[in-house]
């Protein structure tokens, strides 16, 4: 029997579109032509990401099945892209900036409220993956009108970082300069070590 589609997983296939589109944000900086091509050929062979409007190309009789499928493969396409890119320190070394301007540039599109510390937080979360809805990995710990702090109770990147043979601490470190570009010019700061992280109003 065909499950029932909803808006959380329309909710959940845009933060898993996100993903794959950080990866291929890397890409298009790399000016190495031939390694271009192989890395693109890698991705369509081993990461390939579906094209088209999500009530077309959804398995309807196994959605959870299929969202998971495609955030493991976008998570593993990140690790293994990241991991390419280390290899070419001039690159690598500019990659947090690169997630830095990538988080600015974002800010039109997810359009942040920013009137208190759980509506920034609201629109982080909508926007960066931490698994599937249902394994609850980010758990506030307290927040008030100027302050919110929550911590990541279970890593999600954990096993598809390893499964590349990348350390999911690059990943830590990308998203938090993507985190901290997105509220670059607003009253809130970011801060934290893995795993355990607040959102501040200055």
């Amino acid at each position: 029997m065909a499950e029932k589609f909803a808006e959380i997983h329309v909710w959940m296939f845009n933060k898993i579109k996100l993903q794959n589109q950080f990866s291929d944000e890397i890409v298009k900086q790399l000016s190495d032509e031939a390694q271009v091509i192989q890395i693109k050929k890698h991705i369509e062979e081993f990461f390939p990401f579906p094209k088209g409007n999500l009530e077309d190309i959804i398995d309807y009789e196994n959605i959870h099945q299929w969202l998971e499928k495609h955030l493991i493969l976008t998570d593993q396409k990140l690790a293994w892209i990241v991991k390419q890119v280390k290899d070419n320190p001039s690159i690598y070394e500019d990659l947090k900036d690169f997630f830095f301007q990538l988080g600015k540039k974002h800010r039109d599109l997810l359009q942040p409220v920013w009137l208190k510390p759980s509506y920034v937080y609201r629109t982080i979360t909508d926007a960066l993956t931490e698994g599937m809805p249902c394994d609850k990995a980010n758990q506030v710990i307290a927040h008030d009108e100027n302050h919110l702090s929550w911590e990541v109770s279970q890593c999600m990147h954990q096993t598809s970082w390893k499964s590349q043979h990348a350390d999911v601490s690059d990943f830590y470190a990308i998203r938090d300069a993507w985190i901290q570009g997105l509220l670059e010019g607003s009253e809130f700061t970011y801060s934290g070590k893995h795993p355990q992280y607040q959102i501040q109003r200055n």
